[in-house]
């Protein structure tokens, strides 16, 4: 049995729409498989978002230490760009 067929016999097959392509089940699958159980708001990561500068300034592992601020900063432009700027303003402060 296909994956896709798996996926509509437990969804039911629709029956307006079209069946689904290998390559759509794929993609939903890896979209799923990106996905977390649990997420920050920026409302946490502003709380946090000093500690977490130190911690790059100073070249400890930011991946080990915080992964969900990480990622949070890969997805949320107005967060990353505070991060930037408490970057830039510790390094000024070291010069």
């Amino acid at each position: 049995m296909k994956l896709r067929d798996l996926l509509q016999n437990f969804f039911g097959k629709p029956t307006s729409q079209p069946e689904m392509t290998d390559e759509v089940v794929l993609k939903i699958i890896k979209i799923l498989e990106q996905a977390r159980a649990e997420e920050i708001t920026c409302d946490d990561m502003f709380a946090q978002l000093d500690e977490f500068a130190e911690h790059k300034f100073y070249g400890r592992d930011i991946e080990k230490i915080a992964p969900l601020l990480r990622e949070h900063l890969d997805i949320c432009n107005g967060c990353h760009e505070e991060y930037a700027a408490l970057l830039q303003v510790l390094e000024n402060t070291q010069k």
